[in-house]
């Protein structure tokens, strides 16, 4: 019998990095670094940092990317809103859509989610809404807190990604919310005069 498959979400943020890094510490090569690609709305240095990332965890990061879109402007578009009850409709299309194509029933999942008390309620919901997935918590279980997350790296030599330093909690996507509002308008605009 096969063991299960160990996959680290790799998101170009720092908690994610060490979580993959300490996945592989535990795991070795049963471990599978993903990330599934948003990057066309993100930071140019993001690409600086998977580089770096890759070459700290002696792996290389396996790219997943949506069939349908690869910005999420088209995703605003396509689905006409931004984010509903069941969260932003660009990371179900770019991110749960790759992943769950991807992914296998057996696999054990590796989050970047950290033992910052702003964290607990995350990682509660992600279980809850996913009862049949594997998690494991690595930092969390660990203490290991996103300040920890900043230094690990900080000592490996690896600079933060920029979104950091230009204020962000988190790395995630930019985009320009007047495209998305200007898409919007002209839609429900066209759709007014039919």
């Amino acid at each position: 019998m096969t063991e299960s498959r160990v996959v680290a979400w790799f998101s170009c943020g720092a908690a994610s990095a060490v979580a993959a890094k300490k996945a592989i510490e535990k795991y070795g090569d049963r471990v599978t670094v993903a990330y599934c690609d948003t990057s066309k709305n993100e930071h140019p240095d993001n690409a600086r940092f998977l580089a770096d990332v890759e070459k700290w965890l002696g792996v290389k990061v396996l790219i997943l990317s949506s069939d349908k879109y690869n910005r999420v402007e088209q995703v605003f578009k396509a689905k006409s809103y931004m984010s509903g009850i069941h969260g932003a409709c660009c990371t179900v299309e770019l991110k749960k859509v790759p992943r769950f194509l991807w992914q296998r029933a057996d696999d054990v999942h590796i989050f970047g989610m950290t033992n910052d008390k702003s964290e607990h309620k995350r990682i509660k919901n992600l279980e809850d809404n996913n009862p049949d997935m594997i998690l494991e918590w690595v930092l969390r279980d660990s203490g290991i807190t996103k300040k920890h997350c900043f230094r690990i790296l900080t000592a490996a030599g690896i600079a933060l990604p920029a979104m950091y330093a230009l204020g962000y909690k988190n790395n995630n996507c930019r985009f320009e919310p007047r495209t998305v509002r200007a898409a919007a308008s002209s839609r429900m605009k066209a759709s007014a005069s039919s």
